[in-house]
């Protein structure tokens, strides 16, 4: 599994934050943690509950306190706080970097960042940002399509045909986020998917080479991103087991310990998975509106049967 990667130098160019302070060795500290740290207790000098590895932020209530302390009050705090595992401070509101922590900084060579951007509402906006920049992400092959809104992965063994109903499914008006592999994130509780930058838009087609399907069915037929909802696995079929007749087993595609509906569809010649995959996921949005067809057929064929006992009596 991939482990995402998040510089001090990439968080201060995504927000457009003022360096204060630091060379580009220091810029390439890396941000490991998602939550942040506004400094009450170690300005205090209290420094038994260290989050050292957080990004530090300094707003409004933390520059009045340290317009407070003394001289040596301040440099023992911004001397714990520009440890080597804290990747950066972050100065909010426009507010002037305190002169001991800039001289602190210089002679440790910390990075010292500044916004004009008010404290609570640049934590979420920080927060939201890391949630998804150093979210765990792994990469799988498949194919990943918008299938009536939805985010759909195909699955299957190299060579069963995915890419080819990918394409017929392009063909049908459908959106492409990536073929062959997919790369997955899990933010927030959610599955997330999108090609990796080498493949977007691009296509493997068997006997034919890479296509751009922007050039060839127009920018529309592709999304950048999606939320995974369903999961279609398409399957040699095996005479010796019995086929799903009538789609009462329960099958799920997990990852990060999440589960999402997963069918498998076997494939016949002759057969157009294609429109297979368009009734299997209306199927499948039927079932999360509450209309299950499998368990309706099976109360049906049960008020029969009850029916047929009652008039042999």
């Amino acid at each position: 599994m991939p482990q995402k990667k998040v510089t001090i130098l990439d968080y201060a160019n995504h927000f457009g934050l003022v360096r204060i302070h630091g060379d580009m060795i220091a810029m390439s500290r890396e941000i490991t943690e998602i939550s942040v740290n506004r400094p009450g207790l170690e300005l205090a000098g209290f420094f038994d509950y260290p989050r050292s590895h957080r990004l530090v932020f300094l707003g409004n209530k933390e520059i009045t306190y340290i317009q407070t302390m003394s001289e040596d009050a301040m440099r023992t705090s911004f001397d714990f706080l520009t440890s080597d595992t804290c990747p950066g401070i972050v100065i909010c509101q426009g507010r002037d970097c305190p002169k001991i922590l800039l001289e602190i900084a210089k002679k440790k060579n910390f990075p010292l960042l500044a916004t004009s951007r008010a404290t609570n509402m640049f934590n979420l906006e920080t927060v939201m940002y890391l949630q998804e920049a150093l979210a765990p992400m792994q990469s799988i092959h498949a194919a990943l399509l918008e299938i009536y809104s939805m985010g759909v992965l195909i699955l299957g063994d190299s060579g069963i045909g995915k890419s080819e109903t990918a394409l017929e499914l392009v063909k049908k008006g459908h959106r492409l986020i990536s073929d062959d592999r997919v790369d997955i994130s899990y933010v927030q509780g959610r599955l997330y998917g999108e090609a990796p930058e080498l493949l977007i838009g691009m296509m493997e087609v068997r006997g034919i080479g890479i296509i751009d399907i922007s050039r060839m069915f127009g920018i529309n037929s592709l999304m950048n991103r999606i939320d995974i909802h369903y999961a279609i696995q398409l399957v040699k079929p095996d005479l010796a087991k019995p086929i799903e007749r009538l789609g009462t087993t329960k099958n799920y595609f997990e990852l990060f310990n999440q589960k999402i509906p997963l069918l498998k569809i076997p494939v016949f010649a002759g057969r157009s998975i294609a429109e297979i995959i368009e009734t299997a996921v209306t199927y499948l949005k039927l079932k999360d509106y509450g209309y299950d067809s499998s368990y309706e057929f099976e109360v049906r064929m049960k008020e029969l049967l009850a029916r047929k006992k009652g008039d042999k009596k």
